[in-house]
């Protein structure tokens, strides 16, 4: 067991160091093995991991690998959190804990059955596409913190489309879409985020960001 966990964190330490350390961690790599002749993997792949956390902050690269690690875990991840929390109905993320039912199918007009039945009868779709909102804020997470940029940009341009057919569709239904016009407004800090990170991540990549500037 304490081989793969040290490996796990070799493999840390050296995406942490990133290109412009990546003879460090090619040296970091090498030694490792030889700590594995020795009996000593774990210990020297923690304080291999500890170094690059110690280095990161003092070179660009670095720099910019915990920006993308705080914006997944400071902004992508509570607002999937908070998508999940809506369909669930967890009362302490939802005012009311009335979760899907209380938020997205506010504005239901009991006084007219006929567009009421449809209201009801749209749930399951606003609810399929509340949950997708989820994983694309999840997958966009995850992708950025591995700084794959074509990967990102798609994301991203899911969580939008999903967002625009969500915001339509309970607008045709005459759905309140307060909470809808929120999101919106979250995604687009989130899409400014992501475009300053991206143009940095372009002055230090030239060429590995162009999916990315090009939206």
């Amino acid at each position: 067991m304490t081989a793969p966990v040290s490996r796990a964190m070799m493999t840390l330490a050296m995406c942490c160091l990133g290109e412009s350390r990546r003879e460090w961690a090619l040296a970091m790599r090498a030694e490792f093995e030889v700590a594995i002749a020795d009996g000593r993997p774990f210990a020297f792949a923690a304080g291999c991991l500890a170094a690059a956390w110690r280095e990161m902050p003092s070179h660009a690269e670095g720099r910019l690998v915990l920006v993308n690690y705080a914006l997944a875990l400071g902004l992508l991840i509570p607002m999937a959190v908070l998508e999940f929390a809506l369909v669930l109905g967890v009362p302490w993320l939802i005012a009311g804990g009335e979760g899907f039912s209380g938020v997205l199918l506010a504005g239901v007009a009991p006084q007219n059955p006929v567009l009421a039945l449809m209201q009801f009868s749209a749930a399951p779709s606003l609810l399929a596409l509340w949950l997708l909102l989820g994983i694309g804020h999840l997958r966009l997470a995850w992708v950025l913190v591995e700084g794959d940029w074509a990967r990102v940009a798609k994301a991203g341009a899911l969580i939008g489309a999903t967002l625009v057919t969500l915001f339509l569709l309970m607008a045709a239904l005459a759905l309140d879409v307060t909470f809808v016009a929120l999101q919106a407004a979250a995604m687009a800090i989130e899409l400014m985020a992501l475009v300053a990170v991206s143009r940095q991540h372009a002055q230090l990549f030239p060429s590995a960001a162009p999916e990315m500037l090009a939206r």
